[in-house]
Formats: C-alpha cells, structure tokens, sequence
C-alpha cells in the first residue's frame, strides 16, 4: 500500500503567511484598549476644557458687548456733539461763504457792465465800419447800375437814331420816287398841254390868214367860222 502526499495550495499558504503578519497578542490588544480609554480621557477632558472655555469666551463676549453698547452710548453723544459743532462751524462758513460770493458777485456784475459797455462800443464801431463798407457798396452798385443804364440807353438811343436815319432814308427814298414820279406825271401833262397849245396856236394863226385872204378876197362876214382841219 503506497503512501498519499497532500500539497498545500498555494493561497492557502499565502493566508497563512498574511495571518502571521497580522497576528496580535494580549498584549497589544491590552495595550490599544488602554490607549482608545486613554484618548476618550483625553478627549473628555478637552471637551470640558472647551465647554469651559466656550463659557469663559461667552462670559468676555457679554462683558464686550456691554463695554461695545456704552462705548457705542459715548460715541453717539460725542457724535451728536461734534455734529453740533460741525454744522455751527458749517453755518458760520455758509455765512462767510455767502458774504464773500455777494462780494464776488457785485464785482462780477461790475466787470460784466464794464464788459458790456466795452462790447457795446466795440459793436458800434464795427456797424459804423460795415454801414460805411455798405453804403460804399451801395454807391459802386448804384454806379455800375447807372453806367450800365447809361451804357444801355446811349446803346437804345444809338439803335433808335440808326433805325430813324433808315426809316428817314427809306421814306426820303420813297419822297423822292413820288417826287420823280410826279414831275414825271406833271412833265407829261405839260407836254400834252403844249401841244395842245400848239394846235390852237397853229389852227388861230391859220383861221387869221384864212380870214385875211377872204378879206382879201372881198367877204365882209370877218365872223364866220372857218374850220380848219390840224
């Protein structure tokens, strides 16, 4: 019959070895229950000491409040006092300040007229110097207007003399063509007139020598008509 070896796993073997390590005896336990008593001791005792402390600190903070209330008490009234003061102080300066801005301000206001007056003079010279620059202007416009007019009426009266020198001349024109045409008319009836005169003339002296003949002739009728063919 053969014999049976068993082998340890191994983390069955690492437990073992983690379980050594970790081993605690009496001792230490004994030792860690007194230093947790101790620390719980000494927390107590802290705890107390706190709490005494707290009612000590609440104590101070009562008597701080009291002494902050009646120094606060005093401040107010030394407030209230300077307060005073300083709105009397403040009232006498206003008072001073108002005095002294009259002051300035009548002298402003003297200043101003002053100004004013100055300015005012100054304006007046300077109208006197534009209405004389105006009026300047006024009569070189008025000159130009007049030398324009007279340039234009000299020019109008110019046209106007060569229009009735060509109207003259066109009726002197016309005159003398109703003058020729007249002497023309009148040379013509003078002519005809001439003759005219002629042929009574001519027929006269021929009625005279046919008289003359039958005188002549022995006829005593001087009177009869002879008519005479021209």
């Amino acid at each position: 019959m053969s014999a049976t070896t068993f082998t340890t796993p191994k983390f069955m073997m690492s437990l073992a070895k983690l379980a050594k390590e970790n081993r605690v005896s009496n001792k230490d336990v004994k030792a860690k229950k007194q230093a947790k008593a101790d620390r719980v001791k000494e927390l107590n005792r802290q705890r107390k000491i706190a709490d005494q402390m707290d009612k000590e600190l609440t104590k101070l903070e009562n008597i701080a409040n009291k002494e902050a209330a009646k120094q606060a008490k005093i401040q107010e009234k030394e407030d209230a006092k300077q307060a005073k003061i300083q709105a009397k102080e403040d009232a006498k300066q206003a008072k001073i300040q108002s005095k002294e801005d009259a002051k300035q301000a009548k002298i402003q206001a003297k200043d101003d007229a002053k100004q004013a007056k100055i300015q005012a003079k100054e304006d007046a010279k300077q109208a006197k110097i534009q209405e004389k620059a105006l009026a300047k202007e006024t009569r070189a416009q008025e000159k130009a207007q007049e030398k324009a007019l007279a340039k234009e009426a000299k020019a109008q009266e110019k046209a106007q003399e060569k229009a009735l020198a060509k109207e003259a001349k066109a009726q002197e024109k016309a005159l003398a063509k109703e003058v020729k045409t007249q002497e023309k008319a009148q040379e013509k009836a003078q002519v005809k007139k001439t003759k005219k005169a002629i042929k009574v003339v001519e027929r006269n002296d021929r009625q005279d020598i046919i008289q003359t003949l039958c005188e002549k002739l022995g006829h005593t009728n001087t009177n009869a008509s002879v008519e005479v063919t021209a």
